[in-house]
Formats: C-alpha cells, structure tokens, sequence
C-alpha cells in the first residue's frame, strides 16, 4: 500500500511538472520588453507611488519600468558629485505646468523656499526601489535627457551652454575649444554645448553615478527634440563641425550622442535613445549603434530606419502609446496633451506592422508612456496609466494574438473594479463616453461629393481625404490626426470653393471647428460664407468673428447659416489669428 502511495505521488509530481512547463511554453511572452514609463520631472511622485505601481503593472505582466528622471521640469536623482542639482534645479516657483512653461515663468528655487515645488530621490531611496521592483519581476530603468530638455541644468551651470564665437580666448596654440568658459553672455536655451569637453565631464559624472545604483542592463539617453539653434553660432561647435568636416550642425548630436553611447557600453551596458538618434538630416554615423536600442516614439517607420542602421528597437509610437493623451471625449475630461489614445487603439497596435521578418527579430517590445505636463497628482497618473497600460501588457505578452476585443474589454473593466478596492484611481472604462458621436458614420448632404476648389491649400501634413475631405460625408473624431480633419496653417488659410453641379435650394450651411491650443490649432479668426448661382457674381450670406479663448483642451464650434435660398456654388474664407496657428476643419455640410 505505502509502496502505491508513493507511486501516486511520484506520478502525479510529474504531470504537474509536465503541466507546469507546457503551460509556460504556451506562455512564453510575445516580446520580452514590456515597458511603462513615467515622467517624475515635470510633476514628482514619491517613491511610495512609485511601489505601488509596480505592485499592478507586475501583476498586468509588465517588465520595465522607465523612469523619466531630469527635464526642464526639474532633477529628480541624487548625484553626489553635483548636489546643487537637488538643492536647486529640483525646485521651482509654480506648480501649474501651463503658467510655469507655456506662460514664460520657467525659474527655479532653493529648496529651503517656503513655496518652493518639487523634490528628489535620494540615491537609497532608489536602491530601495529597484530591489522592491526586482522582487516582483520589473527592472527599473532610468534616463538622463541629453542633449536638450536640460533648462534645468542650464540654469545651475550656464558655463554647459553654447560659447559665441566672440568673446573667445587665444592661446598659444590658437583658439580654445574644449571648455565653455569665457562668454559673458550665453544664450538661453535647454541644449548643453554638444563639442564642449566640459559637457562630456559632467555627463560622464552624472552617468557613473547613475549606473551605480541602476543595475539595469539598459540606460536611456534620450536624446530627442534638440533645439540646435545655439550650434550654429557656438565657437567649440563650429571647430568641432571642422574637425568632423561637415557644415551640418545636426552631426554634432550624432557625434555627441555616439560618445555617450560608446561611453555607456565602455561601462557594460547598453544603451537606449529616443528615434531621432537616426534621422537622416543628422548624419548619424553607425558606430555606436550595434547593441544598443531606439524608442520609437514618433511613427512606425522609424522603427525600419533605426533596424537599418543597427539597433534594436522599442515600439513606443505616440499614437498608439503616450499615455498622457485623452483616452476619452476630451470635453468630459481632464486637460490633457491633446491627442487622443483610447484603450481599444492600444489594444490593436501591430508592433511589428511594415517589417520583414528578419526586420521583426529586432524588434524588443513595446512601452506606453506617461508624460506629466499635465498630469500634476499621483491619483491622476494612476488615472491616466490604467486600464490602458493593462493593453500595454497584453500587445507586449501576446503580440498579434490576442483575445477578441471583447473578451479583453470585459477583463480590462474587472481590472478597474479591481483597482479601485485597491484604493487606486483607474479610468472608468465601463462608463466611457466614446468617440465623438458625428464621426461614427457618413451623413449625407446636398453638397455630398461636390467639388472643392481651393484657392489657399490645405496643408501636405493633414491633408485627411485631400480635395474628398470636406464633401465626403464624413465628420471627424475627438482627434486632430484622424484623418479626417483638414488642416490649414497659413495667413489667410480657408479660401476655397464647392461646386454642387447645379443649382439648388438650400436652407443650411454648417461647418465645424476644432480648437486645441496644446496644438496650436485655434478657431479661426473670422469665417465667411458667400453663394452664388454661376460662379462669378457671389453674395455674402454669413460673416462671423471668433474672439481667442484659450480654455484648454479640446473644443469644437459650429459655425452656422440658417436661411432660405438658392446657389450651385458655395465659398468659404477665413483668417488665422496668428502666424503658425493651425485650423482644422471636417466637413461643409449642406441641407
């Protein structure tokens, strides 16, 4: 009997090993980067926050969290060897990100001032992090910004700017290039001086620190949306451009960030970018680019450019995958960054989409990011993170094969329910209002088809339908991008004419307006309808004047002529209010 028994047990031990490994098989994730990044320096949230969201995105199955440590916001990481970046470049005077960026404040504090915003971590406190992170199956990865977003730098160590070329010392071996130290006047912008030795001192610094309590086998170096101006007129800069014998100041941040890459992999590591690392108008040389990786967070096809020039590569596109964009009707929201990114587009991103196969294998996973502009409380990150970083998670477990969308929606709205008895602050996905209700389908008018002539173009960058754009019949959706709003961006920007091929008796002409100023997109200044029955002769039936209110967020208005008349061909005008404003418009609606 004892001798079964242990047959039994001996049996039925291997089944569940046979079981057990079957399933992880089955299991086995779709990519093996599965990534959530937060942005601690526009807004910073404690360490405490922080735990707790590894607690939930550990159990969704995410792997990486990304931490956006410096910007201009303010420097969040203890470095020892700089300690005013903490006393002094993590404060600043104003916690409202629209008055202290967008509304020019921009200045920073001691920490010692009453009314001083912010806060850092110290190097412990992220120690702590990472184990309490590993323990529960997620790295921590961190970023330092280079060689722009670094105002907050700047502001401590105006010597890491730009040096004019007047101003500069001779010395015995002619003109000096390897410090920025002799302008009186240096110009004001968040970019370090990309050729300056003292730059690559500092950073260099700063990296040794980083990778001392970061164990992670990536560093991001971000690496994006340098402004270049100073470059141009920088002393160190153009003897630089003379040495790599090139007129083209976007090789400097190819030759600065292939030395900080190559430094960081000197150190074992590996690196990570933002994808303008491989934009052709840089120049970019290869050298560093083998074993180190792109976040693609613009299009897609950054994801080809970026295998082609040897690196791997994260899939992070901001339409699919920025978190700090409306996940709902924008009107029913919190302010947020204008875009609009919903948890069933998340849910269908093909990270792969446009590749080879042999393309595919270098493709390491995916990443939702969650920028702070406007994101000023941890319950509202918690608000923007989830349910949507739970589509994250399963593009990044299963890749193209999901579970229907169904299924998954069902799950994701127990997922939230589950997180708010957890004293969590999810999004209410059961309860969303959906997208905008005129976009869902066509509606059929008079001028349906219709030709549109334009005498003021549309611009190339939204072109949506092109000339089929505003008689097609349909209406666009919450977002600018869709595909289905026109965009125009110059002085007189709407002039253009549509023919409805004969005439006919109309009673309404309607067209809608978006208006989005964290986009630039503005209601325009003035519209004007006018008609006429052959084209030549045309009579003014509607002049309206649109005064600027900058609300926040996004807006629509219905610009409106109700009446009784007759016309074949209907012209539309407007005015922008400023130069490089934008105006986006749907459709011309005819009843």
């Amino acid at each position: 009997m004892l001798k079964k028994f242990v047959l039994f047990l001996l049996t039925f031990s291997c089944l569940a090993v046979k079981a057990t490994t079957d399933t992880t098989a089955k299991e086995e994730p779709a990519y093996e980067w599965r990534g959530c990044m937060i942005d601690v320096s526009r807004h910073f949230f404690s360490i405490e926050f922080l735990q707790r969201q590894v607690d939930v995105l550990s159990r969704m199955g995410i792997n990486r969290l990304h931490l956006h440590l410096v910007d201009a916001g303010g420097w969040r990481m203890e470095i020892k060897a700089y300690p005013e970046l903490t006393r002094r470049a993590a404060w600043r005077t104003e916690s409202d990100w629209r008055k202290w960026w967008e509304g020019g404040m921009r200045t920073y504090s001691e920490e010692t001032d009453p009314k001083a915003y912010g806060g850092y971590y110290t190097q412990e406190q992220l120690r702590n992090l990472v184990r309490y992170a590993s323990d529960r199956g997620i790295t921590i990865v961190p970023e330092i910004e280079m060689p722009g977003h670094s105002e907050e730098v700047l502001e401590l160590y105006p010597d890491l700017r730009c040096t004019p070329v007047v101003e500069v010392l001779e010395q015995e071996n002619g003109h000096t290039y390897d410090d920025c130290l002799q302008a009186p006047e240096r110009p004001n912008t968040g970019d370090y001086c990309p050729s300056s030795k003292q730059v690559e001192h500092f950073l260099k610094t700063v990296l040794d620190e980083v990778m001392d309590v970061f164990p992670s086998e990536y560093i991001h170096l971000g690496g994006d949306e340098a402004g270049k101006a100073a470059w141009s007129k920088c002393y160190t800069c153009q003897k630089r451009m003379e040495q790599l014998g090139t007129e083209n100041v976007g090789e400097l941040q190819a030759d600065f960030m292939n030395r900080m890459i190559a430094y960081v992999n000197s150190k074992g590591r590996r690196a990570i970018c933002w994808d303008e690392v491989i934009m052709d108008d840089t120049g970019n040389s290869q050298t560093a680019a083998k074993g180190n990786a792109v976040m693609v967070w613009r299009e897609l096809k950054y994801a080809k450019k970026a295998i082609a020039k040897g690196y791997d590569v994260i899939m992070s596109p901001c339409s699919y995958c920025y978190l700090d964009y409306y996940q709902d009707a924008p009107p029913y929201q919190p302010l947020a960054a204008g875009g609009y990114v919903t948890l069933k587009k998340i849910y269908f991103l093909d990270p792969t989409e446009g590749l080879t196969p042999q393309e595919q294998k270098h493709v390491l996973g995916v990443q939702g990011n969650l920028w702070t502009e406007y994101v000023e409380t941890e319950s509202h990150a918690e608000y923007m993170l989830y349910p949507r970083m739970f589509a994250v998670a399963q593009v990044g477990l299963y890749g193209n094969n999901r579970k229907p969308w169904a299924k998954f929606l069902k799950q994701a709205c127990s997922e939230v329910k589950r997180l708010k008895k957890k004293g969590y602050n999810p999004f209410d996905q059961a309860n969303a209002f959906g997208e905008r209700k005129e976009s869902i389908e066509p509606h059929p008018h008079l001028a349906m088809g219709a030709k549109v002539t334009y005498a003021q173009p549309y611009n190339p960058k939204y072109p949506a339908a092109g000339v089929a754009t505003l008689t097609d019949g349909w209406r666009g959706s919450w977002q600018h991008g869709d595909g289905r709003w026109q965009g125009f961006v110059t002085g007189n920007c709407l002039d253009f004419t549509i023919d409805m091929g004969a005439v006919r008796p109309i009673t309404q002409i309607s067209m809608d307006f978006m208006q989005n100023s964290s986009a630039w997109i503005y209601l325009p200044q003035t519209v004007c309808f006018q008609i006429s029955t052959d084209g030549k002769e045309f009579r003014k039936i509607l002049e309206e004047e649109n005064p600027r209110e900058v609300t926040g967020g996004v807006d629509f208005k219905k610009t409106l002529w109700q009446g009784s008349d007759k016309a074949r061909f209907i012209r539309v005008t407007g005015t922008s209010t400023g130069e490089g404003e934008w105006i986006f418009t749907d459709e011309i609606v005819v009843e």
